[in-house]
């Protein structure tokens, strides 16, 4: 290992001896390799932690938080549900590119909730072209003619 000399104010370094006294980190070096390995993981798409049990470290340390069905905790986009609102807005007075592009601009291509948009988009769209097509009165739901 390299040995490199940092400096940290004073409060910074006093929260760290006491996340060490309460017994979170063995020691400031823990913390120290722990705290840069975890953000070079964050950055780096290809970075690969080198602290020793860095991930028992971190399952310790920064417990994954219970996630509430529903809620939108991870999303970057808007709220899910104001974006339902807002595409079965458009959907429904037939700006149907408008939406799309809503869907688009605000979601990556396989996020969940932009899936379940276009979902909701498509049965708007095909329930506009079934109630637009021209209806044959001589036939009925269950008649067999073509």
């Amino acid at each position: 290992m390299v040995k490199s000399t940092v400096r940290f104010p004073e409060s910074v370094v006093g929260e760290i001896e006491s996340l060490v006294e309460d017994g979170r980190f063995e020691s400031k070096s823990e913390f120290y390799r722990f705290s840069t390995d975890y953000v070079l993981n964050q950055v780096l798409d290809d970075y690969e932690p080198e602290t020793i049990d860095y991930h028992e470290i971190k399952a310790e340390v920064m417990p994954e938080r219970e996630r509430t069905l529903g809620t939108d905790e991870e999303s970057e986009g808007p709220p899910f549900l104001e974006s339902v609102s807002f595409v079965r807005k458009l959907a429904l007075r037939g700006k149907f590119n408008d939406a799309e592009d809503f869907i688009d601009h605000q979601y990556a291509a396989g996020d969940r909730h932009a899936i379940l948009l276009e979902e909701m988009l498509r049965l708007y769209r095909s329930d506009r072209r079934r109630r637009a097509a021209p209806v044959d009165r001589d036939r009925t739901e269950f008649d067999d003619r073509p």
